[in-house]
């Protein structure tokens, strides 16, 4: 089922562990005013909300939703570990209909986390480690924010495995490109990196992203260039222009007049 997340208001992490059991046991039979996010780490689990029957595996996470019945009818398997968060619901919460603000995140209840890098399942343990850290300055805001975090890191995952989303090889080309703000990469240097034909680059990247990898560099560093100008107003342009990747400021000023209508010293002064 899709279900909306109200992301304006702040949540609460109420209860979190390790799970492991090794004869295997039954899930709860319960209804719950909160959030239980489940996520299986080793064996297998036959679990059901309301009529829904869903079977976890290891590397899959399943959210059970306030207010529904949810049980198992037959033990997980023996040596089972899991991980588990409970955490607060929000009045904005609920089924997902029509359109959403912008303040809204969309998740189906089951999240496929198999082949990716271990990322959700890591936000789970730090928001397990905060919760029994009672020495810790500011828990309850680094559960808030690791929570958070999380959420947006499964959502991530199911637009992923929907295709909404670019693949693992051109996440890695837009990681290398926005950690290096200073090179403009040509698709033969990507292709290499990436071990794939520069033909197989370009067609995955323009997928993923709309636009051609010369594109892509040209937007992204136009618009940070933009904002190193207002943000640090005695930098030179000639500075700026090699910081990201630009001839001459020459160069820059041509093109960043050609994306935004006006020249970067005009911008400055705005």
């Amino acid at each position: 089922m899709n279900w909306k997340l109200d992301m304006s208001g702040d949540r609460r992490v109420t209860l979190c562990n390790h799970n492991y059991s090794r004869e295997g046991i039954y899930h709860p039979d319960r209804v719950m005013e909160e959030y239980d996010l489940l996520f299986m780490r080793h064996g297998t689990w036959e679990v059901w909300e309301e009529e829904e029957r869903y079977f976890l595996e290891e590397g899959t996470a399943l959210l059970f939703v306030p207010g529904r019945h949810h049980f198992s009818r037959e033990k997980c398997s023996p040596e089972m570990r899991n991980l588990f968060v409970h955490f607060t619901a929000l009045p904005g919460d609920g089924e997902a209909e029509g359109d959403q603000g912008e303040q809204v995140l969309l998740l189906d209840q089951f999240t496929d986390c198999r082949g990716s890098d271990h990322r959700a399942e890591r936000l789970m343990e730090r928001i397990i480690n905060y919760f029994w850290d009672e020495r810790l300055d500011h828990r309850e805001m680094r559960m808030r924010l690791c929570l958070e975090e999380l959420l947006l890191e499964l959502s991530d995952l199911q637009q992923k495995s929907r295709g909404n989303a670019g693949d693992r090889m051109t996440e890695q080309v837009l990681s290398e490109i926005r950690r290096h703000p200073e090179l403009f990469f040509s698709p033969e240097d990507l292709a290499e990196s990436c071990s794939v034909s520069v033909r197989t680059l370009s067609s995955r990247f323009k997928k993923a992203t709309g636009q051609s990898v010369h594109q892509y560099q040209l937007h992204l560093k136009l618009a940070m260039a933009r904002d190193a100008l207002t943000e640090t107003p005695d930098r030179s342009l000639r500075d700026i222009a090699a910081s990201f990747g630009f001839y001459d400021e020459f160069q820059f000023s041509r093109l960043f007049k050609r994306e935004f209508g006006v020249s970067p010293s005009v911008w400055r002064k705005h």
